[in-house]
């Protein structure tokens, strides 16, 4: 796929992988529509896309209205009259035990990591059905596949997302339409600092593996050429992430073992 003059819908994109998938694609001459809560961080992000003589629509709203979501559609399509990409990158991440985490907490984090998207998604599928072409992006997390200690609510809810986008691609492949979910790890943004601890406020503390993952901005090169190329799934990470999912996927039994030795990370 040529990104070039396609209209693409990032959501989360005020920050993290969001703002540096918007700057990647603005690069690849990509019109864009940036979503999430902070009005002014998505203006700051759409003045650096804005440099690469692309178009920006600053779309800003809480995911978890869902009773807005068909009128951001209307929005999109009144400016550009289609969307080609959307990623959905909205999402909070988790630091608490799970017998210490407040249940209400567990429900949270699956209105912001799972039932807002599907809510999006369904509003624009029949977009997409009707242009008889158009991708879906979301970030999941190598959580989704290996649920770590003190993140149960997180890959259970991640885990969730891949699973109803294994459903979406192959429901939805007779209209030409594309699913890339993508499982990053260990990328350096502040996900840790916004994780939710188990009174369902702010953990406020950057995790060590987070501050040495990779740059956003390779992350989102690396996210945009695998869309491009038509990926269902794809991986973005550094070597720890990498062994993970290789230990799961050829030596299962291993991994419960791997897991208790991480328990207070």
């Amino acid at each position: 796929m040529d990104f070039k003059n396609k209209i693409v819908w990032i959501t989360g994109a005020s920050s993290g992988i969001g703002e540096a998938l918007a700057n990647e694609f603005a690069s690849k001459g990509s019109n864009l529509v940036l979503s999430a809560r902070r009005e002014a961080e998505l203006q700051r992000v759409a003045r650096s896309c804005e440099v690469h003589g692309v178009s920006v629509l600053v779309l800003p709203f809480d995911m978890v209205e869902t009773a807005v979501h068909a009128q951001q559609v209307e929005a999109v399509l009144k400016t550009y009259g289609r969307i080609d990409v959307l990623v959905l990158n909205a999402g909070v991440s988790q630091r608490s035990f799970v017998l210490d985490t407040q249940f209400d907490v567990y429900r949270r984090l699956f209105e912001i990591n799972f039932f807002s998207i599907v809510h999006l998604v369904q509003q624009v599928i029949p977009v997409f059905q009707k242009q008889h072409a158009g991708v879906f992006v979301p970030i999941a997390s190598v959580a989704g596949r290996i649920s770590t200690p003190r993140r149960a609510a997180y890959g259970a809810s991640k885990h969730a997302l891949i699973g109803f986008f294994d459903s979406v691609r192959a429901e939805l492949h007779e209209y030409g339409i594309q699913v890339s979910t993508i499982l990053p790890g260990y990328i350096r943004t502040e996900i840790s600092l916004h994780a939710m601890n188990e009174h369902g406020e702010k953990y406020g503390k950057m995790d060590p593996n987070q501050a040495k993952g990779l740059d956003p901005a390779v992350a989102a090169s690396k996210i945009v050429a695998a869309v491009a190329v038509g990926k269902n799934e794809f991986f973005v990470g550094g070597a720890l992430e990498r062994f993970g999912l290789i230990v799961k996927q050829i030596a299962p039994q291993i991994m419960p073992w791997m897991l208790r030795k991480i328990r207070n990370t």
